[in-house]
């Protein structure tokens, strides 16, 4: 069952109340909550965010259209399946776009509370390499948000929310999440590394290096996903 998210407050306009669902079921999408050609009800979806179907019928319009969801005539809207080469040409992409965005960290690290405030990111990532692979997962993302702020351009984080994408998130956890996590860990602290001494190049090059292993990674664990089952999602 789906984690239901907080409905808009009332009295929210109707273009927030579309942003909301929008960014709602990216993150369904994003944490496998809706997996791959998983057909999404414009009621169900309704009820469950607590909005009516107006909001649901344009979010899903706009999703489509980003190619995050794909349309069937007598079937309507499900989440799109991703092959290999479309998880490679979405990680390519995101190498470029976070690359930048590391690169501008870099460049930015002298502003405000930044460094410390990576430095605290540093020690949630080394304090949970070994908690759960939800967690890993959650804190992996708060390292991510942040250098998208401190390259301090809106528009490189609209473009990364963009290339979401389902790997089957619970069975990609269960495959990659430990094997990868001392890894990963690694190639964060050279990529922090590199943002704490100013280094623009070697950050760039990190955080592109750091992407491009994480797409052999998915990879892989795309291809395992479809010949092992899935743990049972719980309840809540």
């Amino acid at each position: 069952m789906m984690m239901k998210p907080p409905p808009p407050s009332r009295g929210a306009g109707a273009e927030t109340i579309v942003e909301h669902v929008i960014q709602s079921i990216r993150e369904a999408v994003r944490q496998g909550e809706l997996a791959q050609g998983e057909r999404l009800v414009v009621a169900d979806i309704a009820q469950r965010y607590g909005v009516s179907v107006g909001p649901v019928r344009e979010a899903i319009r706009r999703l489509t259209g980003e190619g995050l969801l794909e349309f069937a005539p007598h079937r309507g809207a499900s989440v799109r399946a991703y092959s290999e080469r479309d998880v490679r040409e979405i990680f390519q992409v995101r190498e470029a776009i976070e690359g930048y965005a590391a690169k501008l960290a870099a460049e930015n690290i002298h502003r405000a509370d930044y460094a410390k405030r990576l430095e605290d990111c540093r020690k949630r990532l080394h304090a949970t390499v070994h908690a759960s692979v939800e967690e890993l997962s959650k804190v992996r993302q708060q390292f991510h948000d942040l250098i998208y702020e401190f390259g301090g351009n809106a528009a490189i984080k609209e473009a990364a929310e963009r290339l979401t994408f389902p790997v089957n998130r619970l069975v990609f956890n269960e495959l990659t999440g430990r094997a990868r996590a001392s890894a990963s860990l690694k190639e964060h602290d050279e990529v922090i590394d590199a943002i704490l001494a100013g280094d623009a190049v070697r950050a760039e090059r990190a955080m592109r290096s750091h992407l491009h292993n994480g797409a052999i990674a998915v990879c892989e664990a795309l291809v395992a996903s479809r010949t092992v089952t899935p743990p049972q999602k719980k309840k809540v």
